[in-house]
């Protein structure tokens, strides 16, 4: 049976999997010093590669909403503003927590075992969501980096309907000549696998990704077509979890290209699988907040707290592991009904009253954009 409302509970799981992936990439850093923090890190690197999960559903999803509705400029700037409007407000509460901290450190009214992410010098970057260019290193709240790589396909996104718009077959061509265009640079320029590439080419690296979803969406009734294996996708994601880190970075990042086509395959056709019935999907609205906040949580629950004479031990520290979970799941529930969704709404509002006359924004259309707007 095909659905014809909730088309993403697929690529909606994945979603936040991949957000407890990174999750569980970058909370393993801090116990490094144990056993079991070495093995966790050890088999999780790869854990990396789900943001690139999360540019193929961004592009696939923006395709969809938006694909007829960039084809001038007053339609392209609300576009740009519905995007800024759904990442900025959190990217700039998360950067001010951490250039409250920055400031205590530079008064000596705290300490860091990493001075160099607390850099004021790239602060503009950061402001500007040009980190993924021009990113001296990893800073203030360093997962915002895909911020700025994601802003970068917004920027693009226009242009790549109007080269598809003149020609449909010109998205594969796009997606195979950014691939092979970022492959270059790194054969000349002897630079790290652009699969890794995050302040310095984050934004070239999402590019192939982005533009992957944009296609699958443009050949979404095809794809639906695919003959499809109901396991395929489990045993997918399952191997990639268990053992991509046995595979070199750009065989992994294939494989997630591949987990993402897989589950767009199943969005299309209707299919259900033990995935889409585990209701995962429902968890998906709360993607981007924890994404953006499990660093700040982190710094304030494993950081400030493993110091306490409580967890001098480092054995006693990994308690702190399942609080900083409990409590980032509070706080991304609160984010985003308290915090990103008001914001949004206003500043969507705001930007309407301002142009209403320019461009009129269809009210149908804003309900289901609230549910699948991707970071």
């Amino acid at each position: 049976m095909h659905t014809t409302v909730n088309a993403m509970r697929h690529l909606d799981s994945l979603r936040i999997i991949a957000a407890c992936a990174v999750v569980v990439l970058h909370y393993s850093d801090y116990f490094k010093e144990l056993p079991i923090g070495r093995i966790v890190g050890a088999h999780v690197w790869h854990f990396n590669l789900f943001v690139d999960l999360f540019f193929v559903v961004s592009g696939f999803v923006i395709a969809r909403q938006y694909f007829d509705d960039v084809g001038d400029r007053p339609a392209i700037g609300r576009f740009l503003w519905r995007r800024i409007a759904r990442i900025y407000p959190l990217h700039l509460a998360t950067l001010t927590f951490y250039i409250g901290i920055a400031l205590a450190l530079s008064f000596g009214m705290a300490r860091t075992d990493n001075p160099a992410r607390y850099s004021f010098s790239d602060l503009p970057a950061q402001l500007l969501l040009l980190h993924a260019f021009v990113g001296e290193r990893l800073t203030f709240n360093f997962p915002s980096w895909s911020l700025s790589a994601e802003m970068f396909c917004y920027l693009l996104f226009p242009l790549i309907v109007a080269l598809t718009l003149r020609r449909k077959t010109l998205i594969i061509a796009f997606v195979a000549l950014s691939a092979f265009a970022n492959s270059v640079w790194v054969a000349t320029m002897d630079t790290l696998p652009w699969s890794e590439w995050i302040n310095e080419g984050g934004a070239f690296r999402a590019v192939p990704a982005f533009s992957l979803g944009i296609a699958c969406s443009v050949y979404r009734d095809q794809i639906a077509g695919w003959p499809a294996t109901r396991g395929a996708l489990i045993l997918a994601l399952g191997a990639f979890i268990l053992f991509g880190s046995w595979l070199t970075p750009m065989a992994a990042l294939v494989a997630v290209y591949v987990i993402a086509v897989l589950a767009i395959q199943l969005d299309c056709s209707g299919r259900d699988t033990l995935l889409s019935t585990l209701k995962l999907d429902h968890l998906a609205p709360l993607t981007y907040s924890t994404y953006m906040l499990h660093m700040p949580v982190a710094t304030v629950i494993i950081t400030l707290d493993s110091r306490l004479v409580l967890f001098a031990s480092p054995d006693a520290k990994l308690i702190l592991a399942p609080v900083s979970i409990i409590v980032l799941g509070i706080a991304s529930v609160l984010s985003y009904r308290y915090f990103e969704t008001p914001a949004r709404r206003y500043l969507t509002d705001l930007y309407d009253r301002r142009f209403a006359p320019a461009v009129a924004a269809p009210p149908a259309v804003v309900a289901p954009i609230t549910q699948r707007e991707i970071a």
